[in-house]
């Protein structure tokens, strides 16, 4: 079952904000990069997209073992009650700008609490090695999204300073006694 074709443009940060349908099928893309959801329950391929009428989510069924699950399922995603365009930007923010301050830059782009952007930096933390953190680092490094976001009237990239490949793990494995 193919994802839902996104624009052939880079996406930029405040689409997600703004446009559920466009961040569920960037989620699904980068959780499944070949198009095909995959089961965590049994690992099968064949499934059936099961779309809500009234709040347009996405889950999958499977047709193997019959249960139901999400791309959300098995990623710091996972048991969220925050939107998934707001942790899409915060993937896209922890893969692309160093870890310091970047509660404070989750809560200033997202509009989430500073509580709210602190567990989610833990969460990230806690699993440097998430599906969705190294295919979020992948796709800033092909330019799939877009990182200029206005700051006090003015453009400007959020990457400004080389990131290295391990950042997280590196501050994972500082915070770890």
């Amino acid at each position: 079952m193919p994802a839902r074709p996104l624009p052939p443009e880079p996406i930029s940060l405040s689409t997600l904000l703004m446009d559920a349908a466009t961040a569920e099928a960037l989620l699904e893309r980068l959780r499944w990069q070949r198009g095909r959801p995959n089961c965590p329950h049994c690992g099968a391929t064949q499934c059936y997209r099961l779309t809500c009428v009234r709040s347009g989510g996405v889950r999958f069924k499977c047709a193997a073992c019959r249960k139901q699950y999400s791309p959300r399922r098995g990623t710091v995603m996972e048991r969220s009650n925050v939107p998934t365009g707001r942790w899409l930007v915060a993937l896209a923010l922890a893969a692309g700008t160093p870890v310091n301050g970047l509660p404070a830059r989750i809560e200033r782009h997202t509009g989430v609490s500073y509580k709210t952007a602190w567990t989610m930096v833990q969460r990230l933390k806690a699993n440097p090695s998430d599906p969705l953190l190294t295919a979020m680092n992948r796709a800033v490094d092909r330019g799939i999204i877009l990182f200029t976001i206005t700051d006090r009237g003015q453009s400007q990239p959020v990457r400004t300073v080389p990131r290295s490949p391990s950042t997280l793990m590196a501050m994972a494995a500082a915070s770890t006694p």
